[in-house]
């Protein structure tokens, strides 16, 4: 049976892992943003997430 003290390790490690994720996540769409703005013109809706074009939807 684990001790507690692994099981607390495990979680601490866990959790480390979790926020390196996300702020890999993070970097990654920053990147990826910076990236794809130098390319095309900025549109309408660009910046808007994606369930918002459920209630409205931009224009052509």
């Amino acid at each position: 049976m684990c001790s507690s003290r692994k099981i607390l390790w495990s979680l601490l490690l866990l959790s480390v892992v979790e926020v390196g994720l996300g702020v890999a996540s993070i970097v990654l769409g920053a990147v990826g943003i910076s990236w794809v703005r130098g390319e095309h013109k900025p549109q309408q809706g660009d910046a808007s997430p994606v369930w918002s074009g459920l209630c409205v939807r931009p224009g052509n």
